[in-house]
């Protein structure tokens, strides 16, 4: 029984132990970043934007090249009509029967042209099988009477119709040219917000990320704050009996114990948000216990990478972006303002019609071929002479919008160098800053060893071997959160640049 008992615990501790290596995860930052850009739905859609832009584009550009191509049919319809009327000439009425089965199908090639016009290829093919009724008279040999009857004609007709359209539009842009180009600023566009978005989601995941680090620095302080004060209140305890301190302050001790076992509550559960927000950001499921590791032997921008990015100042992203956008808004304010005014449209078809018809009545078939040549061309003109003021409002907006894409292009212009020599700047100091940090954390430890020592030989009270640990992690505290603005300016001045 007792060696059954000892199987059972072993299995249980193993057991446990695999759950917990399966639940617990050790994450560098360079990990949670590349998880967040590309295994997790956020970082699928800014991708997905930019996917949709190549494809409108690419789908605008190619329709130069190659027509839009569409096959209409209809299945065949098969239909009966009676109806009592009067028979053409007379004054009589029948009933008239009509059976009809048609049959239409057709392909129709669009090809849009550079100058604005369109090209339109039409072939249709019609079958009509239909009989009907027409009137008839005879002449009785006897009397010479006259007599009318209704004869059933059974028609074939078997036709194909081909149609040529061309048109072009007159005294204004041209919309396909104009499109495709706005096409083209709209996919450039998206390539730089893609940058840009995805550079917010990296400084999401270093602030969730430096959170919880920080988080589980702080939880470290409360509980040392908490053995503090938890301590304090114990010697003041021993000194109010001793009648060495009053009631008054040992109440004091009391509310100060209670305060900090309050904060290690906070801080405890801020380092449950800051997981909840990292597992979040990197759809890992909220179960896993996400551990992270502080990123050491940081790669700081040489003279010359430095160098690289301010001379490179024209192909910053934000003015490029802005250059395309003023790009785009200055095409439409004069496509929208040279599509107003005298316009017009050429126009020129052509078609022909070939096919048979066969008339059988009464056993008798004929056969007839129909052979038709159509052709057209027509220019059509067009000048507004009022709309209210509506295509005037139009043309000014547009001239607006323009005005203020060509005001912020400019003012991208004049700033984008004094930013990036200041993000420049920042990255410099935050680096010496965390040199400087990082020797403070190792004096901070050197203390906190001999503090160590000391207590251990009975030369200070724990509660000053407390204080040391506290400016211990503080020191860490504050290296973290200077790590955490190195990398933020850092990725702020990275994603400045497409490469």
């Amino acid at each position: 029984m007792n060696r059954l008992f000892k199987c059972v615990a072993f299995g249980s501790i193993l057991a446990g132990l695999a759950f917990s290596a399966v639940a617990s995860r050790q994450l560098t930052l360079d990990e949670a970043i590349n998880i967040a850009l590309n295994r997790t739905g956020r970082g699928g859609i800014i991708k997905g934007n930019l996917e949709v832009a190549e494809q409108l584009y690419f789908a605008e550009k190619i329709g130069f090249y190659l027509p839009e191509i569409s096959i209409n049919g209809r299945l065949p319809a098969y239909s009966v009509n009676e109806d009592y009327d009067f028979a053409q000439g007379t004054d009589l009425k029948y009933l008239i029967k009509r059976k009809a089965l048609d049959f239409d199908a057709d392909i129709t090639l669009k090809q849009s042209l550079i100058t604005g016009g369109e090209l339109t290829l039409r072939a249709n093919l019609v079958d009509n099988d239909w009989e009907y009724p027409v009137l008839r008279s005879s002449v009785d040999p006897v009397d010479s009477s006259l007599s009318y009857y209704l004869q059933t004609v059974e028609e074939q007709r078997h036709r194909g119709t081909f149609n040529f359209v061309f048109e072009q539009p007159l005294l204004k842009p041209s919309e396909p040219k104009y499109l495709l180009k706005n096409r083209r600023d709209e996919l450039q566009i998206a390539r730089l917000k893609r940058s840009d978005d995805a550079a917010t989601l990296e400084k999401d995941v270093i602030e969730a990320y430096f959170g919880m680090l920080q988080s589980q620095v702080e939880v470290e302080k409360s509980e040392d704050n908490l053995d503090r004060s938890s301590l304090q209140l114990g010697i003041d305890s021993v000194k109010l009996s001793e009648g060495v301190l009053s009631e008054e302050q040992l109440l004091e001790s009391t509310a100060e114990r209670l305060d900090a076992e309050l904060e290690k509550f906070e801080k405890e559960s801020a380092v449950a948000e800051q997981k909840r927000d990292l597992a979040t950001l990197l759809d890992l499921p909220p179960a896993d216990e996400i551990v992270p590791i502080v990123p050491e032997n940081i790669v700081h921008l040489d003279e010359s990478a430095q160098q690289r990015f301010l001379t490179r100042w024209e192909e910053c992203v934000p003015l490029v972006r802005a250059r395309h956008e003023y790009e785009k808004e200055k095409r439409t304010s004069d496509y929208v303002a040279g599509s107003h005014g005298l316009t017009g449209t050429l126009r020129v078809n052509y078609g022909l019609d070939r096919g048979s018809i066969d008339d059988n009545r009464s056993g008798s078939i004929a056969s007839r071929d129909v052979e038709t040549d159509s052709w057209g061309v027509s220019v059509n003109l067009t000048y507004p002479l009022w709309d209210g003021g509506a295509s005037g409002a139009a043309v000014k907006a547009a001239r607006l919008s323009a005005e203020q894409a060509r005001l912020e292009y400019e003012k991208n212009e004049k700033s984008v160098q004094a930013e990036i020599a200041a993000l420049i700047n920042r990255l410099n100091v935050s680096y010496r800053k965390l040199d400087v940090l990082k020797q403070k954390i190792a004096i901070a430890q050197t203390k906190l060893d001999i503090a160590h020592e000391r207590m251990d030989d009975g030369q200070i009270s724990k509660l000053t071997f407390l204080d040391s640990r506290v400016s211990f992690l503080e020191a860490r505290n504050n290296y973290l959160e200077e790590l955490k603005t190195y990398y933020t300016t850092r990725v702020d001045l990275e994603s400045k640049y497409l490469n």
